[in-house]
């Protein structure tokens, strides 16, 4: 069996055996992938620390016929300011649970792979290194919006999706349909949430810009509205994938029990 190399963001792992664990990973070059941690929860083994979630590394893997072996681990990006803050830790979950659900598994299309790598590990580190929760908000709504956009699910926010004009003041956003429609357009089987015309301009911003590269909103834009942004694009991924995300339902749980201890 052939052994090859790849840069690999862990997503989840879980066990296989007393000792072994299977680790979801997406592959700067194919995508999901998935690979046997061997000896993983033995005391000495070298792939301990590498194999948790929210784990860049540099990887070499052994080809099989079922699941591939992970021969060798580096770390690139541990992102350990993630696991200090729940917050971040929450958000980081969300965003990789995202890609569990869209992404498929030994993608060919390499460049959107890298695409995708470089997204998830600079959302990753936008997360861990942002100074309150209005940054933290920001960096998952720039992923959101381009994720989907790479995922063929764009969200179209500059013309109304029934009579293709570019509206001016208010507009309905339908989470549903991943679009905007003027007011005298709304389609009465679909439901709409009113948005702003500063939120629009701001979110039609935030998917034009890279996400490396800064916006004239990112200094000024409050929790409130980073808050409100965030939930309606995660409305529209959930109905998009057809799967609601678990990572908040766990976050709150873990704060009641907090509050209980």
């Amino acid at each position: 069996m052939q052994n090859y190399s790849t840069d690999a963001i862990n997503i989840k792992t879980y066990p296989i055996s007393e000792f072994d664990n299977i680790v979801v990973m997406f592959s700067k070059d194919m995508g999901l992938i998935r690979g046997i941690a061997k000896g993983v929860k033995r005391p000495k083994s070298k792939l301990g620390a590498a194999s948790q979630a929210l784990v860049a590394n540099s990887l070499v893997l052994s080809e099989r016929r079922n699941l591939d072996i992970i021969k060798e681990a580096s770390a690139i990006n541990s992102f350990n300011k993630l696991r200090y803050n729940l917050d971040k830790l929450t958000m980081a979950i969300y965003i990789t649970e995202a890609i569990n659900i869209f992404c498929t598994a030994d993608n060919s299309e390499k460049a959107q792979n890298e695409e995708i790598y470089n997204l998830l590990y600079k959302t990753l580190d936008n997360i861990q290194n942002a100074q309150d929760k209005t940054r933290i908000l920001l960096s998952a709504i720039k992923f959101q919006l381009a994720f989907m956009k790479l995922s063929g699910f764009g969200i179209e926010l500059k013309r109304c999706l029934k009579c293709s004009s570019e509206p001016t003041g208010s507009v309905l956003f339908s989470p549903e349909t991943g679009g905007i429609a003027c007011v005298d357009c709304a389609i009465e089987q679909v439901h709409y949430v009113k948005m702003h015309e500063k939120i629009r301009e701001f979110l039609i911003a935030l998917n034009e810009t890279p996400i490396h590269l800064k916006t004239k909103y990112d200094d000024i834009v409050n929790e409130k509205v980073t808050n409100s942004c965030f939930n309606l694009l995660k409305k529209y991924i959930e109905i998009t994938g057809n799967k609601k995300s678990k990572a908040f339902k766990v976050m709150e749980e873990t704060k009641s029990r907090l509050k209980g201890v």
